[in-house]
């Protein structure tokens, strides 16, 4: 069962973090060995299609005649290192197209380190598994802000950045419920485009997200609910002067429905949706789609 919801994790939370379009140092959970295993290696495909282009600070939604999609393939791996340690490290390749314009890439790339610091006894009904983690971001992808395109060649929030978070897990029977909290600092970096010369200052953000789970047989279905908040980024031109992109804020709602197949094998899909919940502000909004085959080494 924690296999399945290890999977699920994974799916939803990446949808959650980087489905936006404007963001400006979001983070989602990191590569995380939930259940008992040695290590891990999973494969995922996901398409993101916008479908409200621009939400402003006044919370108005608008749409255009054509949207934006997003097509990433990721690879992600995690590792024990000890006891209760675990490093991950997340590799994707980014598609976004609009109407004839395709740009591909490398995204950031993500690792981390997590430590087991509330091991989960099953003769306590009440005491849940808490994972620590702390998360490093390498800003391989570029960001909207070098971008002569308007963003449309952007595959990542493109600054470096650092994060720290939590996961807590509970497993009654057949049924299972999570709670995540992470935030995250992104780090200033300098541009020089044809009409931006200065420098980028974003600021903190954060996701909180909680979930639950019904498993029966060899199945999982998981239903999830995510917020995203992003602090207002700042540009300060070398001319003088200073513009501010304003606060960034989304809910994700994921569902999943995961296989295993096997001790070593598993499969999960997964729909996230940002139109449902929420009172977005400063971003765009979009549907997913994903699907992942995992692979696992016992201990």
């Amino acid at each position: 069962m924690r296999l399945l919801f290890n999977l699920f994790l994974l799916l939803v939370f990446r949808e959650a973090a980087f489905s936006a379009a404007c963001c400006g140092g979001g983070m989602s959970v990191p590569t995380i060995i939930i259940g008992d295993d040695r290590a891990q290696l999973s494969a995922s495909y996901g398409r993101m299609d916008v479908s409200v282009d621009n939400v402003d600070s006044q919370g108005v939604w608008r749409r255009w005649e054509q949207h934006q999609n997003v097509q990433t393939l990721k690879l992600e791996g995690a590792h024990i290192i000890g006891d209760r340690w675990q490093a991950g490290v997340s590799l994707p390749v980014v598609n976004r197209k609009y109407g004839s314009d395709s740009y591909s890439g490398l995204g950031d790339i993500a690792t981390s380190l997590s430590y087991e610091y509330l091991s989960d006894w099953n003769y306590n009904p009440y005491r849940p598994k808490g994972i620590g983690f702390i998360q490093g971001i390498v800003p391989t992808g570029k960001s909207r802000a070098d971008s002569e395109v308007g963003g449309l060649d952007s595959r990542g929030n493109g600054f470096w950045a650092i994060g720290a978070g939590t996961m807590l897990t509970k497993s009654w029977s057949l049924f299972d419920v999570f709670v995540m909290l992470e935030w995250h600092r992104s780090f200033e970096k300098n541009v020089a485009t044809s009409t931006v010369q200065g420098k980028v200052v974003p600021g903190r953000g954060s996701n909180l997200g909680f979930g639950l789970g019904y498993n029966w047989a060899m199945y999982r279905a998981g239903f999830s609910l995510t917020r995203t908040q992003e602090d207002p980024i700042e540009t300060q031109f070398n001319a003088g002067g200073s513009s501010w992109q304003g606060q960034e804020r989304w809910d994700t709602m994921g569902l999943s429905f995961s296989y295993l197949q096997g001790e070593e094998w598993s499969w999960t899909v997964s729909y996230s949706d940002q139109t449902v919940f929420g009172d977005p502000l400063n971003t765009s909004l979009g549907k997913s789609l994903g699907i992942q085959l995992q692979h696992r080494w016992a201990r």
